[in-house]
């Protein structure tokens, strides 16, 4: 089990993705306000029609939406993205793979600020498994989710 399951959040992590592809379909796209330690900033809010979490987009993802979907966000909604588990300076985060609504993959340029630019392809995938129950609730962890126990912490010690 992923520690990070232990601690629910309204946001999908990449523990909630069990390691899987999930493929959900954009209900919303909003501007949020979202405290950090250090800061209050705007965000991009995705919200989908099954999953009760919605994903914080940062400047890959949303990039990779709009080169399948546009630069107009309301042209997003009622479109499915397919997200994966990735990870980014060695921490686990969710990356958008592509959707199975475009007709053929589609390659453009990730152009991020003070990187260099890098040739990506979205995939045209398949709409694939409902995603895991984690994801439709934001209350609490699912009732069969075994906690760790003290044994547990000591034996990873």
């Amino acid at each position: 089990m992923d520690y990070q399951l232990m601690f629910p959040s309204r946001f999908i992590k990449a523990a909630d993705l069990r390691g899987k592809d999930v493929t959900l379909e954009i209900e919303a796209v909003e501007i949020e306000k979202l405290e950090s330690e250090k800061e209050t900033k705007d965000k991009g809010i995705v919200r989908f029609k099954v999953a009760k979490k919605a994903l914080v987009l940062n400047r890959t993802n949303a990039e990779c939406i709009v080169a399948m979907f546009g630069r107009l966000t309301e042209k997003w909604i009622g479109k499915r993205v397919t997200l994966y588990p990735a990870i980014w300076n060695d921490e686990p985060c969710v990356r958008v793979r592509g959707s199975p609504d475009i007709s053929a993959p589609v390659t453009f340029e990730l152009k991020l600020p003070k990187k260099k630019a890098k040739r990506t392809t979205m995939q045209k995938t398949t709409p694939g498994a409902a995603p895991p129950a984690e994801m439709e609730s934001i209350d609490e962890p699912p009732a069969d989710m075994p906690l760790p126990t003290l044994a547990d912490n000591a034996a990873n010690q």
